[in-house]
């Protein structure tokens, strides 16, 4: 439990004095008993290490029996399939390879049952020459293994598509509005006021970036042009729509470049709500080419980044015929032997290796995160080996044995 809640090994010995107090409240004559045993924080730390080797080697008998397996990778940590793996110089591909290659053989992975490589895009990772990737498919080829599929984590290629929205003329004034009212405490207080009276939905703003400072003067003056505040306006509503991300958001870029040309901003609330509200004598036929310009830089973006994700299965999700001949049968085995063997090709030959893949690096980031909580100011002796039992237990969906680990521990009392 303490390492599964990232508690400090010593917070053992804080939670033997509770034991010890409802004990002595609720059946006074089963203390002793309790007084006996051993939970010091060196036994503690025992402890966690049988736990985290009791998880690897339930780990290994999985391994045994895959039939094909995909990693996700992060230069922050390494998958959470495999360990943690600490690099105390360089993190360059070959550097990471080597241990993801020390991990392989550790557990009993095979390479030629890779199927799939996950990545942050970073370019130690995804370097097809010196490269985390670039060496993978050099082992591949050197093993004459077929070259297992790569991705570039999902979540980082939606960030790396909205970089098209970063409109400077818009985004530097929001920013400048948003750091001074932060930066003033008696504008900050008048502006969650502000926001109380209002009803707004959200009670106040958060940082956005480190930037130069602007003087008041120099941002109010923004808020009186209509063309600025419409721009304003479209930047939210599209960066709304686009925190809905789904498979079928290049079809709905489509239909929103539609929308825009035709006036419909059904979709488009905030703009709607600027130019019925201002009555704004701006030329639309004019305003619209910027948006739409935008709209066009997202379609092109997704349909590169995202190709090797989801073409077929945006194929597969719009297809009525399909969708329908799924719920009569309600068998994915009888489904799937009836996809098309042209327009499904990927999904027919590989169902095994896309369920492994991993879509996105965020096992990886959870897992950093957990490591940076756990290894702080206060847990300064923390070893490599520690961290690694504590994220292994606190982690995986394996249980270990108890029975088995008890069974082995010689009986000790606390002195």
């Amino acid at each position: 439990m303490i390492a599964k809640c990232n508690r400090p090994f010593n917070d053992s010995e804080f939670i033997k004095k509770c034991m010890l107090a409802v004990v002595n409240e609720i059946c006074p004559e089963k203390k002793k008993q309790f007084e006996d045993i051993s939970l010091s924080a060196r036994t503690c730390v025992r402890r966690t290490e049988e736990l985290g080797t009791n998880l690897i080697f339930k780990l290994k008998e999985k391994v045994s029996k895959f039939d094909c397996f995909s990693i996700a990778t992060d230069e922050s940590t390494d998958v959470k399939l495999a360990e943690l793996c600490s690099l105390k110089g360089t993190t360059t591909g070959e550097d990471l390879f080597i241990e993801i290659d020390k991990t392989f053989k550790k557990l009993g992975l095979s390479w030629n049952k890779l199927v799939s490589v996950t990545t942050d895009g970073g370019r130690n990772m995804s370097g097809i020459n010196k490269g985390l990737i670039g060496r993978i498919n050099a082992k591949m080829v050197e093993e004459r293994h077929e070259a297992p599929m790569i991705f570039h984590c999902i979540i980082h290629q939606e960030a790396l598509c909205c970089k098209v929205l970063a409109w400077k003329d818009v985004m530097n004034i929001v920013v400048s509005m948003v750091n001074y009212i932060r930066k003033n405490a008696l504008a900050h207080r008048q502006f969650k006021i502000f926001l109380g009276e209002c009803d707004a939905e959200y009670g106040d703003v958060i940082y956005f970036s480190e930037v130069r400072w602007l003087k008041k003067g120099k941002i109010v003056p923004e808020l009186s042009n209509e063309k600025w505040v419409l721009n304003l306006a479209f930047l939210t509503d599209i960066t709304t729509l686009l925190n809905e991300l789904n498979t079928k958001l290049q079809v709905k870029l489509k239909l929103l470049h539609k929308h825009i040309n035709e006036q419909h901003l059904d979709h488009f609330v905030c703009c709607k709500t600027v130019l019925e509200s201002t009555k704004s004598t701006l030329n639309w036929e004019t305003t619209k080419i910027n948006f739409l310009n935008i709209i066009e830089n997202l379609q092109n973006e997704f349909s590169i980044r995202f190709s090797d994700f989801y073409m077929e299965v945006i194929e597969l999700q719009n297809n009525d015929i399909l969708k329908n001949a799924f719920k009569e049968s309600n068998d994915l085995k009888i489904f799937y032997s009836s996809l098309s063997e042209i327009d499904f090709k990927g999904i027919k030959s590989f169902p095994k290796k896309m369920i492994t893949a991993f879509g996105s690096t965020y096992i990886c980031e959870q897992t950093f995160s957990i490591l940076k909580f756990r290894k702080n100011k206060y847990c300064s002796r923390l070893s490599d080996e520690h961290l690694n039992a504590v994220l292994r237990i606190s982690t995986s969906n394996l249980k270990a044995d108890i029975n088995e680990l008890a069974g082995k521990i010689q009986p000790q009392k606390s002195h």
